[in-house]
């Protein structure tokens, strides 16, 4: 079979390339071409399919869901954990929760600022979080406190827990997360205490939220916040997620129902201020919560399990 010259020198070029490890540079100098020739030959091998690159790695799959994701969102950051049928659902979401830690300990600089929520799933982060210290780092609650009866997801308690992992500065949020009606709630949030609070919430530099799904799952249903009547409230008002103080619509938007009042802390809306915002999901029914986000820009970085990643697109 004849071949041209042209097509001799492109296979010449790939083969000294991709199969000799051999340099751009290195190439031009054997066979007397420019190097952005030979870049222009390389590409054109691709093109023609002459030459056609795999990558062989079980994570290649979730590395090009989370770039899609970033293209499609316009996030800065998305990293998916593969997943797979012999993880378990609690294998899977310490994974998750332990690239979450790792992520933001590459992210801690000097006199930073970090926002918490609360749940399960930052708890889990926490716990994977190594001890560093950056003492000129704050951190601060974004939300209201839970009951002692559940201390291990509370957002005072996860506050105090990573600053003492960064060996830094801290502060409390000192009203519930939920108050006991709207009108205890409007008393409060014109407290100094509460305004205090608020403020430095909205400053964060770096807000980390867990997402639930009320409507399937949520660490407010399951440890008794949300009983029957509040469901009811839920399903009848369009109620897609919940996340810092609001429960949203699928449009990213607070649904001010009477939940909602009741809920002490920042809003969905207040997140677009933040520089960024983090977050942190495991199972696939999370992904019907965290679209709305994306949708209404409320985020800017996502650590995600392969079903959510999927889902999403």
């Amino acid at each position: 079979m004849k071949i041209s010259e042209d097509r001799r020198k492109m296979l010449k070029i790939v083969t000294m390339y991709y199969e000799q490890g051999l340099t751009q540079t290195v190439i031009a100098k054997k066979m007397d071409i420019s190097r952005p020739v030979i870049s222009k030959i390389l590409q054109q091998a691709k093109e023609l399919g002459v030459v056609s690159i795999s990558i062989k790695d079980e994570s290649a799959h979730a590395v090009e869901l989370g770039l899609q994701l970033e293209k499609k969102y316009q996030l800065k950051d998305v990293i998916v954990i593969p997943t797979n049928e012999q993880k378990q659902v609690e294998s899977l979401k310490k994974e998750v929760s332990r690239s979450a830690s790792f992520y933001l300990k590459e992210r801690l600089k000097a006199d930073m600022s970090i926002g918490l929520s609360w749940g399960t799933t930052l708890a889990d982060m926490i716990d994977e979080m190594p001890y560093c210290s950056f003492p000129t780092i704050n951190v601060c609650p974004l939300v209201g406190g839970i009951s002692s009866e559940h201390l291990y997801f509370d957002t005072n308690h996860l506050v105090f827990r990573l600053a003492e992992k960064l060996n830094s500065r801290c502060q409390y949020f000192y009203a519930p997360a939920l108050a006991e009606s709207s009108i205890l709630a409007d008393v409060l949030n014109q407290s100094q205490l509460v305004g205090n609070s608020m403020k430095q919430a909205k400053n964060v530099d770096f807000a980390i939220i867990g997402v639930g799904n009320p409507n399937e799952s949520s660490t407010w249903k399951r440890l008794g916040y949300i009983e029957k009547k509040e469901l009811q409230i839920i399903k009848k008002t369009g109620v897609k997620g919940d996340a810092v103080a609001s429960l949203f619509d699928k449009n990213g938007q607070t649904v001010n129902n009477e939940i909602s009042k009741r809920m002490l802390g920042i809003k969905v809306e207040d997140l677009v201020n933040i520089p960024d915002v983090m977050v942190i999901g495991c199972g696939e029914e999370k992904a019907e919560s965290i679209r709305p986000l994306l949708r209404g820009k409320k985020c800017t970085i996502l650590i995600i399990d392969q079903m959510i990643a999927e889902a999403l697109l």
